[in-house]
């Protein structure tokens, strides 16, 4: 595998996002002792590399926020990760992470974005060399990584397992695909999952001041998300339950086809059913 200048910033003391050529963001943490990696992305090019040579040469944890394909797509270049139990089968994920599958997501952003990145689908998205050990994440457990602790917090919802994390020491939420503008919920879940986001959000200034989730397209990179999406979330989770919610035809943006998928829409935020698209299975 070739080594890919993926893009990273240190966007607050000690935090850095490194982008994955749009499909994916991947979050370092550093502490004084030792560094947090949060996601692996689809697995373009040598993420290892730009944390190891590029960012902090620390021990560090690898910790995924749920076992979808762009999260854990980079996971087997690690020797451990952490994920939660619900998440830790991943024989027969409907998102799957083969390569066959990785490629196409690649692709299908690439296109969706109409940009040309500086990687070689086929040279730079290859086969994993191993699979991972998996530790088993748990809700409130906290990573001490000296002169900050980060501490988990189930949100199930997106997936069963999804995870968010609070780094005490910037005040900043990473909520991974929990929450963000384009939320994809399966819809027998909207109760659970507006639960968990209810749970965060009243946190909001006392543990954390500001959210990034894990795909900056709603939001720049380097950037958090606004200060209504957390709410928005919440209250369109209501509207959905209590049949109030608005809703309208919106283009799906993980179609290669074009297809369109109904949203419920309450202020910034797009609620929709999560569905497997026609991404490949092997």
């Amino acid at each position: 595998m070739r080594t890919r200048a993926l893009p990273y910033y240190e966007f607050s003391e000690g935090m850095f996002e490194i982008d994955e050529f749009d499909c994916a963001s991947v979050f370092v943490i550093v502490g004084e002792e030792r560094a947090l990696v949060l996601d692996t992305g689809t697995g373009i090019g040598n993420l290892r590399w730009v944390i190891e040579h590029k960012i902090t040469d620390k021990p560090y944890d690898v910790v995924l926020t749920h076992n979808h394909a762009d999260h854990i797509g980079g996971a087997g270049f690690f020797d451990d990760v952490w994920i939660h139990g619900e998440d830790a089968d991943w024989s027969d994920l409907p998102v799957p992470p083969t390569l066959t599958g990785r490629k196409f997501y690649a692709k299908l952003i690439a296109g969706r974005e109409n940009k040309n990145y500086a990687y070689d689908v086929e040279r730079d998205i290859v086969e994993w060399p191993k699979e991972p050990v998996k530790h088993i994440l748990q809700d409130g457990q906290v990573f001490d990584l000296g002169g900050r602790k980060v501490t988990v917090y189930h949100c199930p919802g997106h997936t069963a397992g999804e995870c968010a994390v609070i780094d005490d020491k910037s005040r900043i939420l990473l909520a991974g695909d929990a929450c963000n503008r384009n939320l994809l919920i399966p819809e027998d879940v909207m109760e659970e999952a507006r639960k968990g986001l209810e749970r965060l959000l009243d946190l909001k200034g006392i543990a954390y001041d500001l959210v990034y989730n894990s795909h900056h397209d709603f939001r720049g990179f380097g950037s958090p998300l606004g200060d209504a999406v957390l709410p928005d979330a919440v209250a369109c989770l209501k509207s959905i339950q209590d049949g109030t919610a608005v809703y309208k035809k919106v283009p799906d943006a993980l179609s290669s086809e074009g297809a369109m998928k109904m949203v419920a829409e309450y202020g910034s935020v797009q609620v929709s059913g999560l569905s497997d698209n026609d991404w490949p299975k092997d």
